[in-house]
């Protein structure tokens, strides 16, 4: 029996990540780059170049290429909406790079556009597909652990804030490094420990060149009655890890971080440790190439009408509980109940 025809795929959007997504692409099975566009012709002649595909010289060019079946979206966060929608309105599925949107409103009518299509809605929370933590889910599933009382997640990148750019504002950016960097460990902390009943946290600006904040850190309610610390920085070296906490025993996982932007180093660059009562021991496990496994799965799901893993309501859930800081931040209270808040 034939494989299925690669899905046709355009790429909105050339920056890092966008490149990184297309090169990816390239690396994917069931998928085939079919071009890209943004908003700057030198920007999109120059990808076009390094991802050896076409270039399409508008959105609207891109979304009506017959030889287009879906796009990947890596615009920045406030134009995911216009873009997502525009594509879904034209029966094309989507893929969209984390946050989903830039806030709740704008995610749920990204997921209602898509499901009222009938076309599938993929959101790029990658993070939780590494090797690694795919051994940590297992780990948890087999009760290794015990039960899990208590996680900490630190990711931290030095950001590069231009001037006019995105991420240098407060207002285009809401919750700085929470919502790039932290959001991923949100993601995988549901993924592991299950929905999120309530957060608390700090919003900061400490030491950026840019009306943004640069340091946050999250404390989140699980409904299982285990806490989650989260702590991002847009101001310190690279820096990614997590540490989970149980009544059996500890875990924890780190990664030189080094190999950044390289996201399929990552597991080649990262240690698993158990630690029960003094007895510590490397966990292995498979090493994975994050992106182009999500991206894969897109194909797959795309041709076979399967549900990806994180569909619009995992994108929308990581996306909640970053909003609910930012806003409890904003309105100077402490906390926020998730609990009442509507789902998808």
């Amino acid at each position: 029996m034939s494989a299925p025809p690669e899905v046709g795929v355009g790429l909105v959007g050339v920056g890092r990540w966008g490149r990184r997504l297309g090169a990816a692409l390239r690396r994917a099975e069931g998928v085939r780059l079919v071009s890209c566009t943004s908003r700057s012709e030198e920007a999109r002649s120059a990808a076009a170049r390094e991802l050896r595909c076409g270039v399409a010289e508008s959105l609207e060019a891109m979304l009506d290429d017959p030889a287009v079946e879906a796009v990947v979206v890596a615009t920045p966060n406030d134009l995911h909406e216009a873009v997502c929608v525009a594509a879904a309105e034209r029966g094309l599925h989507v893929f969209v790079e984390k946050p989903i949107a830039s806030d709740e409103a704008a995610a749920g009518r990204i997921v209602d556009a898509c499901r009222a299509a009938g076309v599938t809605l993929q959101v790029g929370h990658a993070f939780r597909r590494l090797g690694s933590s795919r051994a940590v889910g297992r780990l948890l599933r087999s009760g290794a652990l015990g039960e899990v009382v208590l996680a900490e997640a630190t990711f931290a990148l030095p950001g590069a804030f231009a001037s006019g750019g995105w991420r240098a504002s407060r207002r285009s950016l809401p919750g700085g490094p929470m919502m790039q960097l932290g959001i991923h460990h949100v993601d995988t902390l549901i993924s592991w420990l299950g929905p999120v009943a309530a957060v608390r946290g700090s919003l900061g600006h400490v030491a950026a060149d840019a009306d943004i904040d640069d340091v946050a850190v999250a404390v989140l309610e699980h409904a299982s009655g285990a806490r989650s610390v989260v702590a991002t920085s847009y101001v310190s070296p690279k820096a990614y890890a997590l540490r989970l906490y149980g009544t059996h025993a500890n875990l924890e996982l780190r990664t030189a971080m080094e190999v950044w932007p390289q996201a399929e180093r990552m597991d080649h660059a990262t240690t698993l440790t158990l630690d029960r009562g003094g007895e510590t021991r490397r966990v292995p496990f498979e090493v994975r190439d994050m992106v182009v496994d999500e991206l894969a799965e897109f194909g797959r799901c795309v041709r076979h009408g399967s549900a990806p893993e994180t569909g619009g309501a995992e994108g929308l859930a990581a996306l909640r509980v970053v909003r609910s800081l930012v806003e409890a931040a904003d309105d100077g209270r402490r906390d926020v109940e998730l609990a009442s808040r509507s789902g998808p």
